[in-house]
């Protein structure tokens, strides 16, 4: 499984390195990158936060999730399985409007089984699709 995960909290990344180990996951801490990254790269899974640099983000900010999720919806990103990690409400929801079809689970509701359940979904999504 290919993985983006748009985050720029230590303790987050190192969580989400062990708990998606074997699988290949690019980290992205600013929106920017995240967004060369999905310019170059098709991903079957992407986790994105909203606020980057510890500090809640205006929805309209450029380095935020709701960023990201502007480009991967004006850009027509396909990806199986996009979930929406963000402990801030006010992010949570600007995503979730922007990309209606993805999921939303903040980050204190993940656990390594959470996690690789959601993995598992995403390789029978994309077995399906293949089919």
């Amino acid at each position: 499984m290919n993985i983006l995960l748009l985050d720029d909290n230590s303790h987050r990344i190192t969580f989400f390195q062990n708990a998606l180990n074997p699988h290949k996951v690019t980290i992205c801490r600013h929106a920017r990158t995240a967004i060369r990254a999905l310019k170059d790269t098709s991903f079957d899974i992407i986790f994105l936060d909203h606020d980057l640099h510890s500090e809640p983000a205006d929805p309209e900010d450029e380095n935020c999730g709701s960023e990201v999720a502007r480009f991967i919806a004006d850009h027509d990103i396909d990806c199986p399985c996009i979930i929406l990690h963000t402990e801030n409400w006010t992010g949570r929801e600007s995503m979730e409007s922007i990309l209606p079809h993805s999921d939303s689970i903040p980050y204190g509701k993940l656990k390594k089984d959470r996690i690789r359940a959601i993995v598992n979904a995403a390789v029978k999504k994309i077995a399906t699709l293949e089919s």
